[in-house]
């Protein structure tokens, strides 16, 4: 039995819209369980579907629960989990900056985030903010959209 062939066979003949909802309740069901036998696996596949449905770029949801697991210790040595910024203040802090087609508020969110736990250690918050923006929304070799996103991606 293969799903993928039982969901194209089912489109081909005309399935009607209603089934296919009752189809995708079957499915989030397993995803559920998958969710609790191996949590790795359920977030991978949830990447996966987030990406074919939304290219690469984070929404909420999936900010928030990258951004759980950023962490870093500060130049005092004290350790810190989650965002240093929320998207508000990043939003405010680069509000003159010119981003992408397609960038997401969430896509900033975990860029900044992510870089400030990697460099705050050596450089100010004035610096994070440019090293960031080169890195992620301004490097003329990246030809793609979506680059914190498949960052982000190669650990899952």
């Amino acid at each position: 039995m293969d799903y993928k062939k039982m969901i194209k066979s089912f489109a081909d003949a005309g399935g009607d819209e209603r089934k296919m909802w009752s189809s995708v309740d079957v499915t989030a069901e397993a995803m559920e369980y998958l969710k609790e036998v191996s949590p790795e696996k359920y977030e991978c596949v949830m990447r996966k579907l987030s990406e074919a449905l939304y290219g690469k770029h984070y929404d909420e949801e999936m900010a928030y629960n990258d951004a759980e697991k950023i962490f870093y210790v500060d130049a005092n040595g004290v350790k810190h989990v989650g965002a240093h910024w929320s998207v508000e203040e990043i939003n405010a802090a680069t509000k003159d900056k010119t981003f992408p087609k397609g960038t997401t508020d969430w896509d900033k969110f975990i860029a900044y985030n992510v870089t400030f736990s990697d460099l705050n250690s050596k450089f100010n918050e004035e610096q994070i903010l440019c090293a960031a923006y080169l890195m992620w929304f301004s490097d003329p070799d990246w030809h793609g959209t979506g680059k914190i996103w498949d960052y982000m991606s190669l650990n899952k």
